[in-house]
């Protein structure tokens, strides 16, 4: 990830106009966009000094700086970056070995998260520049950029014939600490498919696979449907993103296309230690997780059919058939759950000979090199779920009530492609 960022500004540097001796080129994000989701997920990311590059100065991982050229050799440099909206004033002071080369410049923003997890919509802002050179201060400069919404995830970005792979920025949405996944899973016990969840603690294959039916048999209660209505405020040629509704959205609107599914049942498993990764595959994404900690087997999951009304299934894989005994079968939950397995194995299987292949988002690994989740913004309402009601009431949503009284609030479902568009997704 970290040789993406430095792929980046290299090719920026090369596709920049060479500035005059004393003179600066301010770099501006991605097409002069930003991402709250990527600049949150890489806040803490692990850079290793080995992936350096010499004429790469500050921050490896920056997407505000300059491009200069050294007027002399060994020349004192300072770069003052400000953003009042989202950033506070961020310094880098260094010096420039080699006169004639260019160097790129990148101060560690100070960025405001608490405002940038806020962003809901794509939001104007003005960047300043200021450089002090040989003790003397070069003009200041300042542009505009735009802010993405939170729901903006960037899937990569082309600079000519470099391709930069930002993906990962997908594991920021998982957030396996969000305080309404602790919510759901007393909701999932409630019903009783399980009397408790213990991760591989369970030892057999069997009680993890049942773990992971008891989850989606709560959320197929919960009527959470396939939904992918999604529209864009902010649009670039050169950057394919993803719109990807936050946890809270998802639980409480009951509406997932397939990564924000994905999101939501891999956030809880990795609650539950299941250790769950995010598939992809051009124009779709869905889930896998593994049966046992040694991760030997693993066994794919359609999340596009929660919800979905699905025939009962004549075959039912001898593993599936012993691990979820027919007095805890839900009459919607576990035709789906049969049907979105044997999907998920297909479409996995299938991905291996296509053109495209498939792309695996694995969150471990992103949390090991710093890949932070998005906070929980500590606004919106559990909505809670009462699987005792009546269901013969004809109101939809009846069992449904909010964890406390609350006005009423318009909970948005983002604004960019969803991952159905197979140019969006394809890796």
């Amino acid at each position: 990830m970290q040789q993406r960022a430095i792929l980046f500004v290299i090719a920026l540097a090369v596709s920049l106009p060479m500035p005059a001796l004393a003179d600066f080129t301010p770099i501006a994000g991605w097409d002069r966009q930003l991402f709250p989701s990527y600049l949150i997920g890489t806040a803490t990311i692990k850079t290793g000094d080995e992936e350096a590059e010499a004429n790469v100065l500050g921050d490896p991982n920056g997407l505000l700086g300059i491009s200069i050229v050294a007027p002399e050799q060994d020349t004192e440099i300072e770069v003052i970056i400000e953003c009042n909206e989202f950033a506070e004033p961020s310094r880098f002071v260094g010096r420039l070995e080699n006169e004639g080369e260019t160097y790129i410049l990148f101060p560690k923003m100070k960025y405001r998260f608490d405002r940038l997890s806020q962003c809901s919509q794509a939001t104007p802002a003005s960047v300043s520049y200021r450089v002090v050179i040989g003790g003397n201060e070069v003009e200041e400069k300042s542009t505009n950029v735009t802010f993405r919404s939170i729901n903006d995830c960037p899937l990569k970005v082309v600079l000519g014939e470099t391709v930069i792979d930002t993906s990962f920025t997908f594991a920021s949405y998982v957030n396996e600490q969000h305080p309404f996944i602790d919510k759901l899973l007393r909701e999932a016990l409630d019903i009783g498919v399980v009397k408790n969840f213990v991760g591989y603690q369970a030892k057999k294959e069997e009680q993890v696979l049942l773990q992971v039916y008891a989850i989606w048999d709560l959320l197929v209660a919960r009527d959470v449907r396939y939904s992918s209505i999604t529209k864009t405020a902010a649009d670039s040629e050169i950057i394919s993103s993803q719109n990807v509704r936050l946890l809270e959205d998802t639980i409480n609107n009951q509406q997932a296309n397939c990564v924000d599914g994905s999101v939501l049942l891999v956030s809880i498993l990795r609650k539950i230690d299941i250790d769950a990764k995010l598939i992809f595959v051009p124009g779709h994404c869905f889930i896998g997780f593994y049966l046992d900690p040694e991760n030997t087997k693993f066994v794919a999951l359609e999340t596009t059919l929660l919800g979905a009304e699905v025939a009962t299934p004549n075959e039912v894989h001898e593993d599936l058939d012993n691990a979820i005994d027919e007095s805890v079968r839900g009459e919607y939950s576990w035709p789906s759950f049969v049907a979105a397995i044997a999907a998920g194995n297909r479409i996995l299987a299938e991905s291996e000979t296509k053109e495209g292949g498939n792309r695996i988002v694995d969150i471990s690994a992103a949390r090991r090199i710093g890949v932070l989740p998005i906070p929980h913004r500590n606004q919106e309402v559990f909505v809670k779920f009462d699987h005792t009601s009546d269901d013969s009431d004809d109101d939809e949503g009846s069992d449904m009530e909010s964890e406390s009284p609350s006005d009423d609030e318009s909970i948005e479902s983002g604004d960019v492609e969803d991952a159905s568009d197979e140019e969006e997704q394809d890796e």
